[in-house]
């Protein structure tokens, strides 16, 4: 997965200039992906939050849900049997 920021610190660094999807997406396709993915950063940090008891398992059920339909958006799939996975297990925590 590759952010903007990136291209210009490979430009910047390595004198590589980048051609993946992501880096040749246009400008406003490129700011709303990025959108996206700080979305699913944040959500991430908020439901790490529920092995500490500050969300309870239907909400974490709900942030992994976004966090996997915004994974569906962006075409980024390697992280989904992790999500399925604390799915489960907040699901048997909770015996649901």
């Amino acid at each position: 997965m590759c952010v903007f920021p990136c291209r210009a610190y490979l430009k910047l660094q390595y004198d590589f200039h980048c051609t993946c999807p992501c880096c040749s997406l246009p400008e406003a396709e490129s700011q709303a992906s990025d959108s996206r993915l700080a979305e699913m950063t944040a959500l991430r940090g908020r439901l790490a939050k529920w092995s500490t008891g500050a969300i309870d398992g239907r909400e974490a059920i709900q942030l992994i849900q976004r966090i996997w339909d915004i994974g569906e958006e962006e075409d980024y799939t390697s992280e989904r049997g992790r999500l399925a996975a604390d799915a489960a297990i907040v699901a048997a925590a909770h015996s649901e």
